[in-house]
């Protein structure tokens, strides 16, 4: 089994050796596994460094996820490349699966099912997402895994990462929903905001990165869209239990779009918002 993991990594001194630990847990010793800290004021690239051999690292002074995606494509030896954020776990053995899986189907792209912990979230912030799973939880790949496993062929849809906030979204907009295999017995854990504020911040960059990929790729978002099955919909299957913490999570939503359009009119000086509440 062959293949490369690219992990971008800014500032993740605290969570990269967790992230390092479970992902080498079963990881084939072929597998090529590459850390890229980018722009980091802390220790995040000798963190990675204490993991060599079995741990490449590259350096990337701009501190852009991006950039640091396209210098770990420039660095993998081999295919598939799987792209991972660094503060997702995801144990080397189910990576092992998702890798066979893209082999043995010959499909472009896989990933794992993803499993939200709200374990240490405040009560208002699960009463958000038990909404929000009930939305975009239906159907395969609807809720992000913090990764994506392509094929030789998958990576060749597109060419160098674009400067862009969501290039999860840009990269699964290449891909018909079918065409991404989604491994049963293979689990990433995303840890979720402990609060509503770090929650607002997240999802407004997630509604900035749709913006800026409707504007700057029109016919990918298009195709994107026409891919999924409507919000509404999707609301009819929620259940009733859940519609009394509708006004919690519409009020939400409402703060996020009215942010995030604020923000969008500037996306240039846009600087990149993230949680630091689950790290």
């Amino acid at each position: 089994m062959a293949g490369a993991v690219i992990v971008p990594a800014h500032d993740e001194e605290r969570v990269l050796p967790r992230t390092l630990q479970v992902l080498l847990a079963g990881l084939p010793a072929e597998v090529q596994v590459l850390v890229v800290p980018n722009g980091c004021s802390d220790r995040t690239a000798e963190v990675a460094r204490a993991f060599a051999p079995r741990v490449e690292v590259i350096e990337v002074a701009e501190a852009s996820k991006t950039a640091a995606l396209n210098a770990g494509d420039a660095a993998a030896r081999g295919y598939p490349r799987v792209y991972l954020d660094a503060d997702i776990d995801l144990p080397g053995s189910d990576l092992a699966r998702v890798i066979a899986a893209l082999g043995e189907s010959g499909a472009a792209a896989a990933e794992p099912v993803a499993r939200l912990d709200t374990s240490d979230a405040s009560v208002w912030v699960r009463a958000y997402y038990a909404v929000w799973l009930a939305l975009h939880g239906q159907e395969p790949g609807d809720v992000g895994c913090g990764l994506y496993a392509l094929s030789e062929e998958g990576r060749g849809r597109f060419g160098a990462f674009p400067s862009i906030i969501s290039d999860d979204g840009y990269v699964r907009a290449h891909f018909a929903p079918g065409e991404i295999v989604h491994v049963a017995g293979a689990q990433s854990v995303v840890r979720v905001p402990r609060t509503l504020g770090a929650l607002l911040k997240i999802k407004t960059r997630s509604r900035l990165g749709a913006l800026q990929l409707e504007r700057s790729f029109p016919e990918l978002w298009a195709t994107k869209r026409a891919a999924h099955t409507s919000l509404r919909r999707k609301a009819f299957g929620m259940p009733l239990r859940l519609w009394p913490l509708l006004p919690l999570y519409l009020g939400m939503q409402l703060l996020v779009r009215r942010r995030a359009d604020r923000l969008a009119e500037d996306l240039g000086g846009y600087a990149w918002e993230r949680d630091e509440s689950s790290r």
